[in-house]
């Protein structure tokens, strides 16, 4: 599925799934702390940059690698479940549980497959973590400022909020430019949904992600 919102949004798009793949590959490198929003997104931001230029290289030849980390890493600082749940909308209600559990695969396997091949071609030079305001307890967002080597700079807000039977921080959409990458996924699988039915658009996601999956 692709955005109809111009090569611009699709390209900050890109640039913040950049931001949160690169960051799968240092869970083991450095201690990310959940107990804090902004410095959670601080001390993975800080990162990224250097993490995504070292391994450049690899990438360029198998893009399934970013599939590989993002399997092994990105479940403990996005809840994938959330956004897909989201998504769906009101077709969640209905759905069964093996209609969601099939779909959350889905979802999280086209979100990295989406942005893998675009990936590497991203130059960012510094991300500058800015602030927090809590929406409301428990919730909060986080801003930030993204900074290119060709001098563009793009304002990043992460929404975040305090899982309670864990009690850490996770995030759960990206704002950029004021626009929701959550609600933009909605609007547009819930679209689909409607024309086709969820088994349709769960089977068309899988069958594009075979390829990427290996």
């Amino acid at each position: 599925m692709q955005f109809t919102s111009g090569n611009s949004m699709k390209w900050l798009f890109v640039m913040v799934m950049s931001l949160m793949l690169s960051n799968l590959a240092l869970a083991q490198e450095i201690n990310i702390p959940q107990d804090d929003p902004y410095k959670m997104v601080e001390s993975l931001s800080n990162k990224v940059v250097a993490e995504l230029n070292a391994r450049r290289e690899v990438l360029e030849k198998d893009p399934v690698q970013v599939k590989v980390f993002a399997d092994a890493y990105i479940l403990p600082y996005i809840d994938t479940e959330k956004m897909a749940r989201y998504v769906m909308g009101k077709y969640w209600r209905t759905a069964t549980e093996k209609q969601k559990t099939d779909f959350v695969n889905a979802f999280t396997n086209t979100m990295i497959r989406s942005y893998s091949q675009s990936l590497l071609k991203l130059r960012i030079e510094s991300v500058n973590v800015e602030k927090t305001i809590e929406e409301k307890p428990g919730r909060v967002t986080v801003a930030s400022s993204v900074l290119q080597s060709d001098g563009n700079k793009s304002d990043v807000i992460y929404r975040v909020y305090l899982n309670k039977k864990t009690k850490k921080w996770m995030l759960y959409d990206v704002v950029v430019e004021g626009v929701s990458m959550l609600l933009s996924y909605r609007k547009a699988y819930g679209s689909e949904i409607s024309k086709k039915g969820l088994d349709t658009v769960i089977t068309e996601m899988q069958s594009k992600n075979t390829a990427f999956n290996g």
